[in-house]
């Protein structure tokens, strides 16, 4: 479910080609989230190291769950990924992932709460999420 979240608050990507025909903005990603990814990329110190790499796996109790890795460059593939480019990382999505979970205005944001903390994603494409937040059914004809 989508939060609001101000526009200076929000680091938007430059845009593959896919992406800028179809009218969409892409995965946008908060300050917060873009800090946190940025520190986890230089904590790895690993050589080729470019980005994140965001899919979608069937499980949990409501259906589906956010995967990240690190996306490396023997890992992209420029025919099947939509790559979305931020100033210091990039980001890859395979298009069919992107476009059935996380079009039309997906939000990365990162969220500190009492006993957990990370990423989370305000996704326009989600009708529920389970109690932890862990996993997420999409509305419904989107399946």
């Amino acid at each position: 479910m989508q939060e609001n979240l101000s526009e200076n608050n929000i680091i938007n990507p430059v845009l593959p080609t896919q992406l800028q025909s179809q009218n969409d903005s892409g995965v946008l990603i908060s300050e917060s989230a873009y800090a946190h990814i940025q520190k986890s990329l230089k904590l790895a110190k690993e050589p080729n190291l470019l980005g994140i790499r965001v899919s979608v796996k069937k499980a949990g109790c409501s259906g589906y769950e956010y995967v990240l890795a690190y996306l490396y460059e023997k890992d992209l593939n420029t025919v099947t990924d939509i790559v979305l480019t931020y100033p210091d990382f990039k980001l890859a999505i395979d298009a069919e992932i992107y476009f059935k979970f996380l079009k039309g205005g997906t939000v990365i944001d990162y969220a500190k709460e009492t006993l957990k903390e990370g990423l989370k994603f305000n996704n326009p494409n989600v009708s529920a999420e389970c109690g932890c937040g862990e996993s997420f059914t999409l509305k419904s004809g989107q399946d």
